[in-house]
């Protein structure tokens, strides 16, 4: 069972590695995938403009590059059997945001992402991902996100809705987007999530909707111990990165 509590400008964008600049766009080693960061100045960080998409979080899984018993499954994660998930759930992959990802997933993500940019990249806190957030939009939601009312039961390319306050898009819908902090501190290993999905109702699609990740989810993975790096019932699940300004690496 789902638990879930209540708690349009666009940047310029640049290339160039100044600490302080307002946002940058960055490469992912030799791949040519990129993906934007744009700063959020009260919060002192910047933060991906979209969720993780499929062209990204395919480089670190490397489908391609490994037979399945040729990836660890400690460093990455191997390939999720089809007849359990298939791993964009048929509805395909590029510009659509990467679901399914478990915690530890999304978070080696980031160590790897760090190890191949050379900046430091993480999950936001809760904090963090709140002032992203920002306000509800003003106008029609449907303008700003996918939800339960317009989304024909499926993510949607990244970066199509109108942005926030800040430029960043899908910050509402689309995807529960994993957070660093966990669900309460009593339950240090539990996954907390924010902004709501393609599955989430209007009333509850909000900037202070909380979701807890529930074990259920994982009763379906092959694997021991189930739920590692992928989430079967898991495709409303997926996550954004952030930097933050102290890292003055490159």
């Amino acid at each position: 069972m789902l638990l879930v509590t209540a708690l349009t400008v666009g940047c310029s964008l640049s290339s160039g590695n100044g600490d302080r600049q307002t946002s940058y766009t960055e490469t992912i080693g030799a791949s040519g995938v990129r993906f934007d960061m744009v700063r959020v100045e009260t919060g002192d960080f910047w933060i991906g403009r979209t969720e993780v998409t499929w062209d990204e979080y395919l480089l670190f899984c490397a489908f391609d590059q490994y037979d399945d018993e040729e990836v660890d499954g400690v460093s990455r994660p191997s390939k999720p059997l089809p007849d359990v998930a298939p791993f964009d759930r048929d509805w395909g992959a590029g510009q659509r945001p990467a679901v399914g990802m478990s915690w530890n997933a999304a978070k080696k993500y980031c160590e790897w992402l760090s190890a191949q940019t050379g900046r430091t990249y993480r999950l936001p806190t809760e904090t963090e991902w709140r002032l992203a957030c920002g306000r509800r939009p003003k106008q029609p939601l449907t303008d700003h996100a996918w939800f339960q009312a317009n989304s024909d039961e499926m993510t949607h390319e990244v970066g199509l809705k109108q942005p926030n306050e800040f430029g960043l898009h899908d910050m509402l819908g689309n995807l529960w987007e994993y957070c660093l902090d966990p669900f309460d501190a009593s339950e240090p290993e539990r996954a907390v999530l924010r902004g709501g999905s393609w599955m989430t109702s209007a009333a509850k699609l909000t900037p202070a909707s909380r979701l807890g990740f529930e074990e259920d989810w994982v009763l379906d993975d092959p694997n021991v111990p189930p739920g590692v790096w992928w989430v079967p019932e898991g495709s409303h699940l997926g996550f954004r990165v952030l930097r933050v300004s102290d890292d003055n690496q490159r």
